[in-house]
Formats: C-alpha cells, structure tokens, sequence
C-alpha cells in the first residue's frame, strides 16, 4: 500500500528553481531516506508534502 505519492512537484523560488520534477513514491513499512547536499531541496520537500510551503506544480 502507497502511504506517500508524489508527481512532478516544482517549487520556485523568485529566482531559485528548488524542486525540479521532484517524484517519490513510499510504500507502507519501507525504510526511505532523503539524501543529497546542502541547498538540493530536501527540507522544501518535506515541507511541501507536509503542506507547510505551497508548490508551484504537481500533485
């Protein structure tokens, strides 16, 4: 069972693309983690899921 599903999310910034197509899809009792550098939009995704910040596009 898919517990988190995201498609294509894109958040902008005035002149900051943050999430680009952004795609994930989680099942129920799998471990994932979110990994990258400082600045790739890792904490704006999580806040875009948990609807705390409004994004461009997507779903």
């Amino acid at each position: 069972m898919t517990i988190i599903k995201v498609n294509n999310l894109v958040k902008r910034y005035v002149d900051l693309i943050a999430l680009d197509h952004f795609s994930v899809e989680i099942e129920e009792g799998e471990i994932f983690g979110l990994l990258g550098p400082n600045g790739s939009g890792k904490t704006t995704a999580i806040n875009c899921i948990l609807s705390l910040l409004t994004y461009d596009k997507g779903e």
